[in-house]
Parts: C-alpha cells; structure tokens; sequence
C-alpha cells in the first residue's frame, strides 16, 4: 500500500525529535513527527496522542475521529503550558493514511509537500500560517506513486523544487529519495535538529480489474436467471430428442443453423451483459467522482488561505464534475456543487455581495441613459446623456434640467464640480457649464479654437483637467469667465511609456491607471511618475468585458482608493496617507452587485457609497476591519 522512509537529521541542538508509525486498522496508518524544546512534554505528548488515536479512530470515520483526536491534543498542550508556566516551542505534524485519502493537521514550522505525478512540488501546508494548535484539517487523494513529505522545519526554505525531482528520476527507491534530503539537510548547518518522513503509495490496481470482472459475471447469471431462460432451455432439451432420431444430413443441417443462432443469441446476451455492465459501471463512477468532487472541495474550503492548494483542489472539481456533467447524470448535484465552488471562489477572492432591501433605496426612478452621479454641498445630481436630473430626494421626482442646444448626436460622457457649478463634458468634446441657477451654457477656452478631443474631465480648486484621446493631460486655469489654454503635463518618452489609460482621479496628485490595469502616479513637484506595486491581487483582477465600465477614483478626504471593474467596486489601501509619498496599493476587498450592472459611483466618504444603475440609487454602508470589509 505504501512505502515510507524516515530521517533524523542531529545536529546536537537542544529540541528532541520524536517520531512513530501505527497501523490502526486495515490499510489506515497514522504517522506522528515532533520536535520539541522539553523532553518531559515531548514525551508526555507522545503517550497522550497514542491514547488519544489508538482504538479511537476508526477506518469508516477517519476524518471525523481524527477531528475529535486534535482537539483533545489541544487540550493537553493547552493544560500543560498552564500548570507549567514554560514557553514551550513545538513543531509537529500529524497524518493519516485511509487506503489513498491523506490526512493530516500541523504546528507551528512544520511542513508537508506533494510531489504529484506530472513532477510538481506542491505545498500542502501554509508556509505564512504559524498555528500554535491544531486548528483544522487538510487531505489529499494520493494517485499510484506519489510522494508525501512531512518534515518538522519548512524544507523548501533549503531545497529547492528541482532538487526534489531530480532525486526521485534518478531514483524510484523511495529511502534513497530520503537519504537525499537528509545529505542536503546535514550540509545546511539547521538552528535545530530535523525529522523527514517520506512515503510513496503504491495503488491496488489488480483488485480493481478483478473486481470489474466480478460484476461481469454476477450481471452474466443475473440475465440467465429468469423463467424465459429456463423455458428455452427446457425446449431445446426437447429439441434435441427429436433431432437425434433425423437422418445425418438433416442433423448437419440443424447443427449448422443451431450453431449461427447460438451465436447471434450468445452475442445478443452478452451484449446486453456489457451495455449493462458499463450503465451500472458508468454511474458508479460518476457517483464515486461527485463523492471525490465534495472532498475536493472540502479540502479548498479549508485552505482558503493556502492559493496554490486552494486553486489545485477547485481545479479538481471542476474537471470531476465536466465528467460527471458529460455523462448527462447527477445534474442537481452538479449545479449544487457548482454554486459552492462560486461562493468559495468569492470568500478566496475577497468579495463581498451587496443584496439590495427598501432601507438603502435613496431614489428608484425610471433614469435613461445614466452616464454619472455626483455629490456637491450635501446634494446628490444624476448626469444622463442628454440632462442633469436634481434635486435627488427620496419619494419624490426631481426635475430634469435640458441642454436645448446639444446636437442630436452629441451626448454627456462625464462632469465635475468646481464649486458651486458643474462642468460637463460632450462627446465632441465641449465643455457645457451648469450654473447654481441651473443654467446650462458652453463655456469658452481662451487660446485655443476649440477644446480638445477629450474622454475624461476633472478639477481640483479652481482648475479643469481634460484627459486627452492621446492620453495626454492638460490643466486649464480660470481666466474670469472662461478657461485658459491647457498646459500639458507629461513629458513626450513618458507619453509612449505610459500607453492607454483608462481613468485618472485626483488626491492631491494624479492616480492613473493604464489599460494593462497597472497604476501608475504623477507628481509635478517635482516632476516624476511612480508605478505603484499593486499587494495581494485575487485572480479576477483582469478586464473580463471589453467595453464595460472601468473607473477610478481616489480624493484628497478619503483614505482609499477605488476602483469600478468587471461590475465590482474595488477597494485599494495605499501604503501612506501623506499623498507625496505613495509607493503602493494594498487590495482589500470587492463589492459585488450580482443582480445589477453598475453605471457609476459616488464615495461619500470611507464606509460609504451610492451606487447607480438605470433604475435606482442604493447606499452602501460598509466598514474595514483587519483589511476585511463587511456590509452592514
């Protein structure tokens, strides 16, 4: 069933290395390793953990008896350090191995790795993860020949992958495997002393085949068991009386037509054996793969925090359930699956789902076109293609302020606030002034004939920033009642550099970010451009639509930074709140509205936020605690 191979690696320190092996039951086997700074406790522990698992764990129930097992070692560690008063280091692992199901929990350094059959080294435990108990457990489907290491330090922070798979082409025996780790350990000079442990499964194949071969023939007397069968057998005894008192030639001839309908009747059953063989077959599988497809998942929910060993168990059963799903059975339980598979995709990439209630409606009116909403002085306006739409006041109809003068084809595409009036942008690139009175005007450039092809408008104190369809920026100062000629800010080589950019926003310097989906920052004073290092990124961080919206946003009063991608609103963290010295973005969640398409959003200031669709305003309140967001 399983080969194994264990080292002690002496390097004279002071920790005691402790390891046994136990055969529970049939084909489950538990296998201990510890170290420890105090020999009382080491010992100690070893007795209370074989009391614990010994006649306690049971084959059919493995999992949940191994459960109850670390919680009653926690207890005992727990009661120790108490009446002891010691600082007490431990680093253990325990694992289980039920026929090919490999189970285990760790503490503090210790580690486990697989090394899979497409020569992979794969990382079981969570190298940032330093639990000082037993908190949960992991398992694996071992496939035929491959290979688990447990080891009381994290051997990959002195073995490479590479190392690992060289030894085990050059050698299939699985001590000499160990004997290599244990060399290589020895010429690193360890703190501590270390334990290896390595085990290599070895699968029953030939039972299985006997085991199908059995089924052949227990469906082949099932089909011959009936009283059709005995009838027929019954008329050709009779048959065959009658037969021999014929002549020769009338005999070869019957022989000869009992001879081909024997064989079509024979090749009838046993096809009909087969077809049923493979249906039963075929389902049983299935049924074992669904089985498989919930351990799997079992194990993603439980290292969520693990990535690789997260995306390697949903990867699993994904490609369980296809099978599954091809075969056209077990469907329910497909889309069941597939519907926890989503959620833990969402809990893995921090995403939490915004569900709209009649408490955070702040307005439900039919809105066409919706293009932006804005926050100015406490009021909140509705930027549509054609109108400015305000006041925004629950239950009631705001009115619709009308620019009579816009050609048909000329739309709203975004707007600003410069104090009291807004500055709207067309998409033939002019800007339009809607004044405290609500007066709708153009507004003129001074210096130039017209404004330039633009795509996004901004402003900070009393200045207009166009972005450019060339991904240039220009700032237009006030000049009375019109605006100066725009300067523009990016150097010529930092212009091609830069590429496309998608959106900017302003704290007290430029947040831009690009179409790869980088961010970059513009600082004038002095001049200089800083690519920001993007932390902790899930794997939807990537456009999913092209065309859909894409927004950032950031002001000088909120402490992140935010962003509309893929219909979610992302929150970012910089590293500092001085404006002048940011140097990274940490990603701390996303706000999903699964039910609605986003058209555009307002940030009233962290924990707050209206969003807008083509039907409504909702408020989301929300808060940040140990970079987790919750919606309240």
């Amino acid at each position: 069933m399983f080969e194994i191979s264990s080292k002690k690696v002496d390097f004279k320190k002071s920790n005691i290395l402790i390891k046994r092996n136990i055969n529970l039951d049939v084909n489950l086997d538990c296998f201990i390793l510890i170290s420890t700074n105090d020999a009382n406790f080491g010992d100690l522990l070893l007795n209370n953990i074989l009391e614990f698992i010994i006649d306690k764990i049971w084959k059919n129930n493995a999992y949940n008896d191994f459960s109850i097992t670390l919680e009653s070692i926690n207890s005992f560690i727990k009661k120790w350090e108490k009446d002891s008063e010691k600082d007490i280091k431990n680093d253990i692992i325990i694992s289980l191995l039920n026929d090919n199901n490999f189970i285990f929990s760790n503490i503090w350094k210790s580690s486990c790795y697989l090394l899979n059959n497409k020569n992979e080294v794969i990382e079981l435990t969570n190298k940032e993860d330093n639990k000082k108990y037993f908190n949960y457990l992991s398992s694996w489907d071992l496939l035929n020949n491959e290979i688990i290491i447990s080891s009381t330090k994290r051997l990959l922070n002195y073995l490479s992958n590479s190392d690992l798979i060289d030894w085990l082409v050059l050698s299939e025996d699985i001590k000499i495997f160990n004997k290599n780790i244990y060399n290589i350990l020895l010429s690193e000079l360890l703190e501590e002393n270390v334990l290896v442990s390595s085990i290599k499964y070895n699968s029953l194949e030939n039972t299985n085949k006997l085991k199908k071969i059995d089924l052949v023939k227990e469906q082949l007397i099932k089909a011959l068991d009936n009283n059709l069968s005995k009838n027929i057998i019954w008329y050709l005894l009779v048959l065959k009386d009658k037969i021999n008192s014929q002549s020769k030639m009338i005999k070869n001839i019957i022989l000869l037509t009992w001879i081909t309908v024997s064989i079509i009747f024979l090749y009838s059953i046993l096809s009909t054996v087969v077809w049923i063989t493979t249906q039963n077959e075929n389902r049983d599988l299935a049924k074992e793969s669904i089985i498989k497809a919930r351990t799997y998942l079992r194990i993603a929910s439980e290292n969520v925090g693990n990535s690789e060993v997260f995306s390697l168990n949903i990867t699993k059963t994904e490609d369980l359930l296809k099978l599954v799903k091809d075969e056209q059975i077990f469907l329910t339980d497909i889309a069941k699956i597939n519907d926890d598979i989503n959620i833990l995709k969402k809990q893995f990439n921090k995403i939490e789902i915004f569900e709209e209630t009649t408490e955070n409606i702040l307005y439900k009116w039919e809105i066409v076109a919706p293009v932006k909403i804005l926050k100015n002085n406490l009021k909140t306006y509705i930027i549509t293609a054609k109108w400015v739409v305000w006041p925004i006041i629950p239950n009631s109809i705001p009115k619709t302020y009308i620019f009579s003068s816009l050609w048909e084809s000329e739309n709203f595409i975004d707007a600003t606030f410069i104090w009291e009036n807004m500055y709207l942008l067309t998409n033939s690139s002019k800007v339009v002034q809607f004044t405290k009175n609500w007066y709708l005007s153009y507004v003129d450039v001074s210096w130039q004939i017209t404004w330039w092809q633009s795509k996004e408008i901004l402003s900070f104190w009393q200045n207009l920033y166009l972005l450019w369809d060339d991904n240039q920026i220009y700032k237009h100062s006030t000049s009375w009642w019109k605006f100066k000629a725009g300067t523009k800010y990016f150097k010529d080589e930092d212009l091609k550099q830069i590429w496309e950019i998608l959106s900017i926003d302003i704290d007290w310097w430029f947040y831009i970010l690009k179409k790869d989906l980088t961010i970059i920052k513009f600082f004038s004073n002095p001049y200089r451009l800083e690519k920001l290092m993007i932390n902790k990124l899930p794997e939807n961080y990537t456009i999913e639509k092209e065309g859909a919206i894409i927004d950032l946003k950031a002001r000088s009063d909120l402490n992140y930074v935010y962003m509309l991608l893929n219909n979610k609103i992302w929150v970012l963290k910089p590293n500092t709140t001085d404006y002048k010295s940011t140097k990274s973005l940490t990603y701390v969640w996303q706000i999903e509205w699964e039910k609605q398409i986003i058209k555009d959003f307002y940030v009233n200031r962290d924990w707050e936020i209206v969003i807008l669709n083509d039907t409504w305003i909702f408020l989301i309140n929300y808060e940040i605690s140990d970079d987790r967001l919750l919606i309240r």
